[in-house]
């Protein structure tokens, strides 16, 4: 009895202390639980917002210059549906909490560093920039989490391919 009347302090703050590490951990692994998981990776929306910039700035140059009328509208058509695209792409940043920087959205500086061209080199630039964001697309598709994503690659894989058989074609017919 003497001995337990010795302990009993020390008993209770052993007593006290496993406890409070039993709450402790309870609560942790609540708390992890409760954080969503990061669905779209910053980096890659960035990496298309980047790619969908150069395009825009492309198309928007090529029309500069003097173009056929059928060749004007195909520009055009890419040039909008790039802008549309923008917007997505920002709308999925914005829903995801995640911050594009605005100079990705300006073409006025990128379209001073593209050189006057012909016809067919901006044909060209612009067939190969559709197929870097093709590719892009492809593996957004296959390894995103993000049905939002998932969603705005699939139909924008469908766009590309169609508009770079439509530049093929005017570059076979110039």
């Amino acid at each position: 009895m003497k001995f337990l009347k010795r302990k009993k302090p020390v008993l209770l703050i052993v007593f006290t202390i496993c406890f409070m590490m039993l709450v402790s951990c309870e609560k942790k692994n609540k708390t992890e639980k409760d954080i969503p998981e990061m669905r779209i990776i910053p980096q890659t929306l960035i990496e298309i917002a980047e790619s969908n910039l150069k395009v825009v700035a492309i198309t928007q140059k090529a029309q500069e210059s003097k173009l056929e009328n059928s060749t004007q509208l195909l520009f055009k058509k890419i040039e909008s549906e790039h802008l549309e695209l923008k917007k997505e792409i920002r709308k999925i940043a914005k829903d995801n909490f995640i911050i594009i920087p605005n100079t990705l959205y300006d073409t006025n500086t990128l379209k001073s560093f593209i050189s006057e061209a012909n016809i067919k080199s901006y044909l060209n630039r612009t067939t190969i920039l559709l197929r870097v964001e093709l590719d892009q697309y492809k593996r957004i598709s296959k390894t995103t989490p993000s049905d939002q994503l998932k969603i705005l690659a699939d139909e924008t894989i469908l766009k590309l391919e169609e508009n770079i058989e439509s530049l093929e074609n005017k570059k076979n017919n110039n």
